[in-house]
């Protein structure tokens, strides 16, 4: 089948990771998710929501650069993004900080700019199907609510 061959060509670089256990759980989850929603293009797939947690060094962002490197070798480096919530934090993973990625402003826009903003946001991001955000722990309450 043809989710049959896509899975098996995602999982043709695996060896070169040498994932953990967990590690691998994850990036399957991720993997499987991307073949039915991207290379299957299925329109029923649901948005993935999964969170990655554990102490620094565990291998969290290992995992991400695999999925990346993953998404890259299929040509669909633009349906990822990677966002954090500090400039150094968004440099580790080469991605940006939230207020950039989302166009997140400290004060308030006038209603007329709002809406060209969010019209040229949903653009940008029309074709994103995951979305990294490391240092999660870091967010508050209410930019979790914006994002």
């Amino acid at each position: 089948s043809t989710e049959d061959s896509s899975n098996s060509t995602l999982h043709d670089h695996i060896d070169t990771f040498n994932f953990n256990p967990q590690q691998q759980i994850a990036y399957d989850i991720i993997v499987n998710h991307f073949t039915r929603r991207h290379l299957n293009a299925d329109p029923d797939e649901p948005p993935l929501r999964m969170l990655m947690t554990g102490p620094g060094g565990t291998g969290k962002t290992y995992v991400v650069r695999a999925v990346k490197q993953m998404m890259m070798s299929h040509n669909a480096a633009h349906r990822i993004r990677f966002l954090a919530p500090t400039g150094s934090a968004a440099a580790l993973i080469d991605g940006m900080t939230i207020h950039k990625g989302l166009g997140i402003k400290i004060e308030r826009a006038r209603k007329s700019n709002k809406e060209n903003h969010t019209t040229k946001l949903r653009e940008e991001w029309k074709n994103v199907d995951i979305l990294f955000l490391d240092e999660a722990s870091l967010l508050s309450a209410q930019l979790l609510c914006k994002i």
